[in-house]
């Protein structure tokens, strides 16, 4: 169990490492403008999940949808109105890169066009506006998609990381308890004494 966690703790920080943190900010074209800013907000850097699934799922969105060039302003400037987690926010803008757009946006630009095709919207507009439409809502529905899949996998990640801290920290209650068979003897009481009987004081006295 205690290796089991190890290597998982290992797998997040690799993943970690290729994220922004309040160290490399200055690595970022634009979010180095704001360095101070970040670092003094803590719900930037908050793992909980309730500042992790809006940025799965906006960051999602942003990384799918033709808009390169403008990502990381808008990752940050959602990150601190969402109160998102900011390394999830912006990491996941590596998805859409130079070497990954060649297939992102036709398949966006499909799922787009069969949306629209389904739906019989879209079809007074001309060629190029439509193109357009039609890829901006193909990666809106991917971002979605793929930001419900990663939330679903980051709970399941915090739920398996809190039954292994249940197993190593058992609660108050259950832990074992002395009986009273193994409790330490109890002293002695004293001698009592007879009342007729003199202390030997008294007969000295006498």
């Amino acid at each position: 169990m205690q290796k089991l966690r190890h290597a998982r703790i290992r797998r997040v920080k690799q993943l970690l490492k290729w994220m922004p943190r309040k160290g490399n900010l200055e690595r970022y074209p634009v979010i180095k403008w704001f360095s101070k800013a970040a670092r003094k907000r803590p719900y930037l850097w908050s793992f909980k999940v309730s500042s992790c699934t809006p940025a799965f799922y906006f960051g999602s969105v942003v990384a799918f949808v033709p808009l390169m060039g403008v990502q990381l302003i808008l990752a940050f400037v959602a990150a601190i109105f969402l109160r998102a987690n900011l390394p999830i926010i912006v990491g996941l803008q590596a998805i859409s890169n130079p070497l990954t757009i060649a297939f992102l946006w036709p398949l966006n630009f499909f799922i787009g066009r069969k949306i629209m095709d389904f739906f019989g919207i879209g079809t007074e507009l001309n060629p190029i506006m439509s193109g357009m439409n039609a890829t901006f809502l193909g990666g809106i529905v991917l971002g979605l998609a793929a930001g419900a899949c990663f939330d679903l996998f980051y709970r399941l990640m915090v739920h398996e990381a809190s039954k292994l801290n249940l197993v190593r920290r058992p609660k108050r209650g259950n832990r074992p308890r002395l009986s009273a068979a193994a409790s330490p003897p109890s002293p002695p009481p004293p001698p009592a004494t007879d009342p007729g009987e003199s202390t030997p004081s008294a007969k000295v006295s006498e």
